[in-house]
């Protein structure tokens, strides 16, 4: 490597003559033990000899030379071993190293070393930067050397190959994650816990207040899938988080195959994934068409896995993920929307005879062991369960509000006595699950069907599962 020289001095002959100094730079000498770096070289190109200091030599390099009436050595300072070897010829000692190109000549730089020089840029950019501009290097015996430099700054994730699995019965294989934990909702939950049958594409969630309830619920959900469909579960992919080490051998003792994602690789578990992603953008978008408060989300997403388990999709050749595990077509008829008004019927609660038989509530979704709708009375804070509603689809309570007037909803919020309560939350399709809330199951026989009022007063017979 050379640069040019900038001074003004010159190399001075024995004659007084002084000769030009083009530039100055840096080599390398090589030996069989070691490099020898010659520093400070100056290019004279009036100089018909190479002539080497013999103190800047030894100085640079920690060796000294010995010479010999027939030869000289140069040898390292530590050790004492020799370096190189030479000649004397006509009573001076040329130093006669190894020919090669980058000894006294243009200093050729290996691929990796450009490599180095532009910023560790990739191989094939250093190869396209060299090949067009014509740069000067040497080619390595390996392609393949890892840098360890690039390691260290670029390390990351390798692209996931695409799953080929396919389950050919329900059950066979479940995937469940937890989500949150997200603001303290009306129901006094932070988490939900997903299970989702790989087969149909059914979604089941329960709502939680710790993580800890992920053992009882899956429990509750085993107990439902051997008695509900007669089926045993195969196998569970989850990732390796607290609550699924405690199922681990749980797992094992029933013989259950227990798939776990590698550490900060939820795209092992990417089904579960996305099914937050969608569960939470429908919930929200309820929200926020209802003008409702955040606080409501365990609602809405109950609603939102509720809905997704009856949308077509195109996993399964637009076949909804119910029609798929029931093997038959939902029932849409008693949909409504969610957050809208609704005017239950009160009669049976009123305790004088004179008061009103029904009040404006909000829509807050639909009660599979009840067979009726959930009905928020914002003023009281109240939850009604009813199968005699009136729907009002264009009005939605909240959106006349002030935004806080649901600040005191949580505090005051009080549902109906044990018997109209949710005991094991279960919604359909999305459980609620609240040891607070957990009682007996009621005794008395659900109605197989309920009459919904519209706003103009018509009513909808339903029937749903």
């Amino acid at each position: 490597m050379r640069d040019r020289y900038q001074g003004t001095d010159q190399v001075h002959t024995a004659s007084g003559s002084g000769m030009t100094i083009n530039h100055v730079g840096h080599s390398v000498l090589q030996t069989p033990m070691r490099n020898l770096h010659l520093n400070n070289i100056l290019h004279v190109p009036h100089s018909s000899k190479n002539l080497l200091s013999v103190n800047r030599l030894a100085r640079d390099n920690h060796a000294f030379l010995e010479f010999h009436p027939d030869h000289f050595l140069i040898k390292e300072q530590a050790t004492k071993k020799t370096l190189l070897r030479g000649p004397c010829e006509r009573g001076l000692y040329p130093l006669k190293p190894i020919q090669n190109k980058e000894v006294f000549g243009a200093f050729k730089p290996t691929a990796s070393l450009w490599h180095h020089r532009l910023g560790h840029a990739s191989s094939h950019v250093v190869e396209q930067i060299l090949s067009r501009h014509k740069l000067p290097f040497v080619k390595e015996s390996s392609h393949n050397v890892v840098c360890d430099a690039c390691q260290k700054g670029k390390s990351h994730q390798l692209p996931y190959p695409k799953s080929s699995s396919v389950s050919s019965t329900p059950f066979e294989l479940l995937f469940s994650d937890v989500w949150g934990p997200a603001p303290t909702s009306v129901g006094r939950h932070n988490y939900y816990v997903s299970f989702i049958d790989d087969f149909s594409k059914f979604t089941w969630i329960y709502l939680l207040r710790y993580k800890s309830e992920v053992f009882q619920c899956f429990h509750d959900f085993q107990s439902m899938v051997e008695r509900q469909f007669d089926r045993k579960i195969l196998a569970v992919q989850s990732d390796w988080g607290g609550e699924y080490q405690t199922l681990n051998t749980f797992f094992k003792h029933l013989g259950i195959s227990h798939h776990v994602s590698c550490p900060h690789a939820h795209q092992q578990n990417g089904s579960a994934e996305r099914k937050h992603r969608h569960i939470v953008e429908v919930g929200l978008s309820l929200l926020a068409h209802a003008s409702m408060p955040l606080k409501f989300w365990d609602e809405s997403f109950l609603t939102a896995v509720f809905l997704i388990n009856r949308l077509p999709s195109k996993i399964l050749q637009n076949v909804t993920p119910y029609e798929r595990l029931h093997g038959s077509p939902p029932d849409y008829n008693f949909l409504r929307s969610f957050g809208c008004a609704v005017w239950p019927n009160l009669r049976p609660y009123n305790s004088r005879k004179l008061q009103f038989q029904s009040k404006r509530c909000v829509f807050l979704g639909y009660s599979n062991l009840h067979k009726g709708f959930k009905c928020l009375d914002p003023s009281e804070g109240r939850i009604y369960i009813s199968r005699d509603v009136t729907f009002d689809e264009s009005v939605f309570p909240f959106s006349q509000l002030h935004p806080n007037a649901g600040a005191r909803l949580r505090a005051e919020l009080s549902l109906l006595p044990d018997v109209l309560k949710n005991p094991s939350s279960s919604f359909g399709d999305a459980t609620l699950h609240d040891q607070t809330l957990i009682n007996s199951l009621p005794i008395n026989i659900v109605p197989r069907s309920c009459d919904v009022q519209n706003s103009t007063g018509s009513r909808f017979g339903s029937n749903w599962s």
